[in-house]
């Protein structure tokens, strides 16, 4: 494995070296060979299995610091505070990508925390993360799951555990608030370039070099919640320290893929003023790059910076329509916006499952729409709607059937649904990993059929509805 240290050469203000500091009979319970060979890592390596589990010490690993606003409120000094940055490696691809380790244990950013992560929640992103991937969602990655039999104390005691993620960069929007909100002016110019050199170096070659990177990180954000919305996915803590400046989707706790379609669906419970709600998020997606934009105004003229936020909103909308017509299997956007605003209300007023409806319409029949009526309380109401597509998509297209396989690749079959991560934790807690590696299986491939495992892609039982995920998880 070869590491390289490019972040630690910023220096002190930037961050605290930090080492893993090893579970209590530490395991490695899974690995991402594919990620893995993508990143020329050899877990078979014995001098990579002890750097890793942090058994050999890393004179430049760390811990980040970074502000940011959450729920609303500025917090001036965050950073890792369970986190450790290993270093970052190359890919196949040319590009550099962080290693970082989830629950290494205190650092100097841990703020009373123990800096510990649990079972429980290392296994829920480590599969969000890959069926986001899957998805063509922007994201970081898991590459290493290890349990212990080191107990945790949230509000009981739980299994500790860590989990070594992947990313393009752990630089969010925070990191450059709490450089602008000290007034450390140096520091902030040192990140700007760091992020031109490996983020964004095709923006050097332009004349205003900053303005291009914001309006890239701009769009790029942009296009990650359209794709959030299309799939119905919810982040559940969109504060600005949780949000990348590569726009990927990191820091995965209380989110939630929507089930039963409801636009103010608040997947975390601690969210109680549903700041987070699955409609309010393209909404808090412009907030917060007005949050990021502030810091640049000694660098770029009010109106500039105000034009560069103007290319949000057009280029959610836009990529938002072209996922919405693939879901639909339509070619006009005209036509999408006739048709999908009265659907959704259907699907709000039926209370139906965002993932299966689109999965049958995908399967539709011209003139047999009783697959899809069959789910509904109101027939009549569907089947009207079910009409003005139906002649909607023969006006576009005359390969129905092509139409049809084309959708299928655009709507998966299957979602991380709550239930199942939670029955998926219990068996882990347990010792058992066979139903991860069996739900893991279905979400590396969502759009494949997998009839072995249809009882996957079922609803929700009654209590599984119930279930609540917090800021805990």
């Amino acid at each position: 494995m070869n590491l390289e240290h490019h972040f630690a050469s910023l220096g002190e203000a930037f961050s605290s070296k930090t080492l893993i500091q090893p579970l209590h009979e530490q395991r490695l319970v899974e690995f991402n060979q594919s990620l893995a060979t993508f990143l020329s890592i050899d877990i078979k390596s014995t001098e990579t299995k002890r750097i890793l589990s942090g058994e050999e010490p890393l004179p430049s690993s760390l811990s980040m610091v970074y502000a940011g606003h959450q729920f609303g409120g500025f917090s001036p000094q965050l950073g890792d505070g369970r986190g450790v940055l290993l270093g970052e490696v190359r890919g196949l691809d040319g590009l550099l990508y962080d290693l970082h380790m989830k629950g290494a244990g205190p650092t100097p950013y841990s703020r009373r925390g123990d800096g510990r992560a649990v079972l429980r929640s290392c296994i829920r992103e480590y599969l969000a993360s890959e069926a986001m991937v899957a998805l063509s969602v922007p994201s970081s990655r898991a590459l290493a799951l290890y349990d212990s039999r080191e107990a945790v104390y949230r509000e009981t005691p739980e299994a500790g555990a860590m989990l070594l993620r992947t990313s393009q960069g752990h630089i969010r929007f925070g990191h450059f608030e709490y450089f602008f909100s000290q007034g450390k002016q140096e520091e902030l110019d040192q990140l700007i370039e760091y992020c031109l050199k490996h983020y964004y170096p095709d923006s050097l070659k332009s004349e205003s070099p900053l303005e291009d990177m914001l309006t890239e990180v701009v769009k790029r954000t942009a296009r990650m919640v359209a794709k959030w919305q299309s799939v119905g996915f919810q982040h559940g803590v969109m504060n600005t320290d949780n949000f990348s400046f590569t726009g990927e989707t990191i820091d995965y706790g209380p989110y939630g893929f929507m089930e039963d379609y409801e636009p103010n669906w608040v997947c975390n419970h601690s969210d109680h003023e549903g700041r987070y709600a699955f409609s309010r998020q393209p909404g808090v997606g412009l907030w917060n790059l007005n949050c990021l934009m502030r810091c640049f105004s000694k660098h770029l003229e009010r109106d500039q910076l105000i034009a560069i936020l103007q290319c949000y909103e057009p280029e959610l909308q836009s990529h938002y329509d072209v996922l919405m017509m693939q879901k639909m299997g339509l070619s006009s956007v005209e036509v999408l916006h006739e048709l999908l605003p009265p659907l959704l209300l259907i699907l709000t007023a039926e209370k139906m499952d965002y993932t299966i409806f689109f999965r049958l319409l995908s399967h539709l029949e011209k003139d047999n729409f009783n697959p899809l009526l069959d789910e509904v309380v109101d027939r009549q109401r569907l089947s009207q709607w079910l009409k003005r597509y139906q002649s909607a998509r023969l006006s576009e297209s005359t390969n129905w059937e092509q139409a049809g396989h084309e959708m299928l690749q655009a709507n998966p079959k299957f979602v991380l649904r709550n239930y199942l991560a939670h029955e998926v934790i219990l068996a882990a807690e347990h010792g058992d990993y066979l139903p991860f590696r069996r739900l893991l299986n279905v979400l590396n491939q969502p759009f494949n059929e997998h009839p072995e495992s249809n009882a996957l892609a079922q609803r929700a039982p009654d209590w599984g509805k119930s279930l609540e995920v917090s800021c805990s998880s």
